[in-house]
């Protein structure tokens, strides 16, 4: 391929005129470029490198022949430099290596999960505990109304969303109610006030049937993404607050100034993460020391310490929009995994340590299509015996 074909390839692919196996060809090669370029010691630059790739893509294309490399599938790049809709591979980064399907001659023995031992995604599943005490099945009821608590009517809508609504205008005492995801499970909700929160798996938010005037307050396990309504009260606009419960134990209080962000506080995450995507919020660890966030930043809170950067927001909320974001290490990357699928993770001594990912997958797969993807790069094996995945070299 000679220079004034690459340009055409270039042109092209820009203008979306490639077919998928073109586009994966021409991927292949700039991430390659990508891996040539890219500095492990400082921050990338991406745009400077961007531009920088493709230059030496055109000077290395001579009057000789060229070839492309030849692919099948190539995942989403690690930066939104590049899009492309094949959606089922992983792409190994930091220094590592590219993997790259080539030539057909991935060997059986290579996909080690079998479909006899395959095991589903999860699904929208929950319990909702009301404040006498009852505790409902929310995957089992069927769709509209399916309880009455403190004057609030509660209802499934047909997408599978609680709803809450005052059914009694004068009302009752308020009660407290609790919406909690098994390991395996999500669920959506629309709260008295008529906030929308996601909940991930292993998740559980307490809420009050009816907001006061002067404030609004949940209660955070696990993992939720919030959309907050906009609530005028005689006072100015009504705070909403997320307390975050990590351990049993308070960890820090989210005050919301703004309405889009996702929460992570799960155990067995290093740190809590916050991630602002819209809007702006306060973080107040229980010493009263606050941060605010201002869109496109993560607050990660560790030890009373909290630690502001940008976010990757599309890997914070990925697990909302039903896919799997991979832009770190494996092990990161494997308690998601746990998480959805219902598994334990074993790791052998022989398992990788620092194996970087980064890639894109549906969450409505089975397990074996995740693992069988990561373990393409060569560089990690996984076992399924039940629901425990042995991972070693």
């Amino acid at each position: 391929m000679n220079k004034q074909t690459v340009s055409k390839f270039i042109r092209d692919y820009l203008h979306n005129k490639l077919n998928n196996k073109q586009n994966a060809q021409l991927e292949t090669w700039y991430l390659l470029k990508a891996e040539e370029n890219k500095s492990v010691d400082s921050p990338i630059e991406y745009e400077k490198l961007e531009a920088k790739i493709w230059n030496k893509i055109l000077s290395n294309a001579s009057q000789t022949e060229v070839e492309l490399p030849i692919v099948q599938k190539l995942n989403r790049p690690y930066k939104r430099m590049i899009s492309i809709g094949i959606a089922a591979s992983i792409l190994l980064i930091a220094g590592i290596g590219y993997l790259v399907f080539k030539n057909h001659d991935t060997t059986p023995d290579r996909f080690v999960i079998e479909k006899k031992y395959d095991l589903p995604a999860g699904t929208d599943q929950a319990t909702l505990t009301l404040s006498d005490g009852r505790v409902i099945d929310l995957n089992k009821d069927a769709v509209g109304k399916i309880a009455t608590d403190a004057g609030i009517e509660i209802t499934k809508s047909s997408e599978g969303t609680l709803v809450y609504k005052v059914s009694n205008a004068k009302g009752k005492s308020v009660g407290f109610n609790t919406i909690t995801t098994p390991i395996g499970g999500q669920y959506t909700i629309i709260l008295p006030d008529g906030s929308k929160v996601w909940l991930n798996s292993g998740s559980s938010l307490k809420y009050p049937t009816a907001f006061a005037a002067s404030g609004r307050n949940v209660v955070l396990t696990g993992e939720g993404y919030f959309e907050v309504a906009h609530i005028e009260g005689a006072k100015g606009r009504v705070p909403f607050s997320v307390s975050v419960i990590r351990n049993n134990a308070q960890s820090e209080k989210v005050q919301v100034l703004g309405t889009h962000f996702n929460i992570n506080a799960y155990a067995d995450e290093p740190f809590i993460k916050t991630t602002l995507l819209k809007g702006s919020v306060s973080v107040t660890l229980n010493d009263n020391k606050t941060t605010l966030l201002k869109p496109g930043q993560l607050a990660k809170l560790s030890n009373q310490n909290i630690q502001v950067q940008e976010a990757d927001t599309e890997m914070a909320v990925a697990w909302k929009n039903g896919a799997f974001v991979f832009r770190e290490d494996l092990r990161s990357a494997m308690r998601k995994v746990a998480r959805w699928y219902d598994v334990e993770i074993v790791y052998e001594e022989t398992a990788p340590e620092n194996l970087m990912l980064g890639g894109w997958m549906s969450r409505g797969t089975n397990i074996s299509e995740v693992l069988n993807h990561i373990q393409l790069t060569g560089k990690v094996h996984f076992k399924l015996e039940g629901r425990r995945v042995i991972v070693s070299k």
